[in-house]
């Protein structure tokens, strides 16, 4: 006997009453158990850890520890710059911030020249 479908129900294998939501676990009437079906177990996940490949921008260069060290000296050492390295992140971003650091000296330019 084929078993017929209700939208929300299923029916008892055993006494073929039909059972009110899909999620029941057992029969009302007979006390059926209703097997849950049974999921595929996960796949263990392996997580690799890749390095890149070095690209000719990934090299740290000596002229670039030199620029640096004297943006380091210009601003007033390490502590003024983890400042200001805070204050770009708070702005947006280095684009950002070079944009507001340009309106700024435009502004200031129009106010001595006046």
């Amino acid at each position: 006997m084929a078993k017929r479908t209700r939208r929300g129900q299923k029916q008892c294998p055993k006494c073929d009453a039909w059972v009110k939501g899909t999620r029941a676990r057992t029969c009302p009437e007979c006390g059926h158990r209703f097997m849950a079906k049974r999921k595929a177990p996960a796949p263990e996940t392996v997580t690799a850890t890749v390095e890149k490949p070095t690209k000719n921008g990934d090299v740290v260069t000596l002229e670039q520890v030199k620029a640096v060290a004297q943006t380091v000296r210009a601003i007033g050492g390490f502590g003024r710059l983890n400042e200001l390295l805070g204050l770009i992140r708070e702005v947006g971003g280095v684009r950002r911030f070079k944009d507001l650091s340009e309106a700024m000296s435009i502004a200031e330019s129009a106010e001595t020249a006046v």
